[in-house]
């Protein structure tokens, strides 16, 4: 089994960084970390994990199942941002999907012009129906306040998610917790999808089964990558999962590169989801 230190960042495709960065500057609170050529790195104040962001003229729209959402604190500032969308959406391009409660997120998603779905939801109302945990219920640290929003009546307050597909949840449960060595959780009995994350931080991936003959795996650009602690560890598992590739239902693992003396490779899961794993920065 791989032994991940942490889950570090997820990647994201958009056909124009230009148009891409403000929105999600604008509307989620993300904020620049780094910027190169054809790439940003982005962040919510909030939450430690990182969005790296890639610019394709020609990216595919992204279906619905491969989003990432930000949580706030009230199902009211849902649909105060429902209502700031809205004012804004002619003028940035947006897709707007009405409010809606599913089970325990009260949550409205938007489409951006890059071709992808945002969701900002919150758990209020489903943490008293079904007695959530705080870890679930609100997966930050502490309050963040931004100045530009409690004009719009909400306020991101982490990044707390992305998500993936499978044909087979419980395939795939087994592998992010057995191959992987991700936490699985059950926000509460019988709840479906699962969450996916390490133990050591908030932020989640949401697993959505998704049986369909036209599903769309996330690609190199929507992966999500994997820490180890050392370079060594990253080499280790590289052969240790190209050994064992045919009995965990996986193809042969991309070759082992080293950059900025880090030591990374690109592999895929049974359901052909991109990730990535690499050594933790010293």
């Amino acid at each position: 089994m791989i032994k991940p230190v942490a889950l570090m960042n997820g990647h994201y495709e958009c056909r124009s960084l230009g148009q891409t960065v403000p929105i999600l500057q604008e509307l989620l609170a993300l904020e620049i970390v780094t910027q190169g050529k054809g790439q940003f790195i982005m962040k919510h104040p909030n939450t430690d994990w990182l969005l790296i962001l890639h610019e394709n003229a020609s990216a595919a729209n992204k279906p619905h199942y491969h989003h990432y959402g930000v949580r706030v604190a009230t199902d009211q500032e849902v649909d105060n941002a429902y209502e700031y969308l809205q004012k804004r959406k002619n003028d940035l391009g947006l897709k707007i999907i009405p409010p809606e409660t599913r089970r325990i997120a009260h949550s409205v998603h938007f489409v951006e012009p890059g071709g992808n779905y945002w969701e900002i939801e919150s758990y209020e109302g489903g943490a008293k129906k079904h007695g959530l945990s705080s870890e679930i219920a609100s997966p930050w640290r502490s309050a963040f306040f931004d100045r530009r929003f409690p004009e719009r009546g909400y306020t991101p307050q982490c990044l707390s998610h992305g998500t993936t597909s499978c044909f087979n949840l419980e395939r795939a449960r087994g592998f992010y917790r057995s191959v992987l060595g991700l936490e699985v959780m059950q926000p509460f009995p019988d709840a479906d999808p699962y969450y996916v994350k390490h133990p050591a931080s908030p932020w989640y991936i949401v697993c959505l089964q998704t049986p369909i003959k036209n599903r769309v795996p996330s690609g190199l650009h929507q992966r999500f990558t994997l820490a180890l602690e050392s370079n060594s560890a990253v080499t280790e598992a590289h052969h240790w999962l190209s050994r064992n590739a045919a009995s965990l239902e996986i193809a042969e693992p991309g070759s082992l590169c080293t950059d900025l003396d880090r030591a990374s490779f690109i592999f895929t899961d049974p359901d052909a989801n991109c990730w990535e794993i690499t050594a933790a920065a010293n």
